[in-house]
């Protein structure tokens, strides 16, 4: 994890934006100290990836992977500050290219909230297709997945 201290804070902002934690599990606001010793963690856990993806010094969004086997996990934000729309669609299409090309899994999920139907009609424009539900903090999820 390479990210200098700028690009740091500026992830830390985003995923305490309103706009984007509510489509959090974790909705407390995220302190530096928690942050810095999230991005730490990740030093030491070779199953789990964050990526920021950035253009012209601009934090695009970010995406993380959970590799479990010949499956994997993952999620992405995009900044809701650019005003650019089609940030998802380059996320989700950088996300899937690197879990099927470089981590070279089977089957690639993830869970979306149901009432998010704008990002599960993202998902679904990239052939995912609904493989279960469930209830986190009080909200019906809605568990998405993609076979290569």
């Amino acid at each position: 994890m390479d990210l200098d201290l700028r690009t740091q804070r500026e992830i830390l902002s985003l995923r305490n934006d309103a706009r984007i934690k509510s489509n959090f599990y974790t909705q407390h606001t995220i302190t530096l100290q928690e942050h810095y010793a999230f991005i730490e963690s990740l030093k030491h856990n070779a199953d789990k990836q964050y990526f920021s993806i950035c253009f012209c010094k601009r934090v695009l969004g970010s995406i993380n992977f959970y590799k479990k086997g010949e499956n994997a996990e993952f999620g992405f934000f995009g900044n809701p500050n650019l005003g650019v729309s089609g940030i998802g669609r380059v996320l989700e299409q950088i996300s899937v290219l690197y879990a099927f090309r470089i981590l070279k899994v089977k089957r690639l999920c993830l869970e979306v909230f149901k009432s998010n139907k704008e990002v599960i009609n993202l998902h679904k424009k990239f052939d995912f297709v609904s493989c279960g539900e469930k209830i986190v903090r009080g909200k019906e999820v809605l568990v998405m997945c993609k076979e290569e």
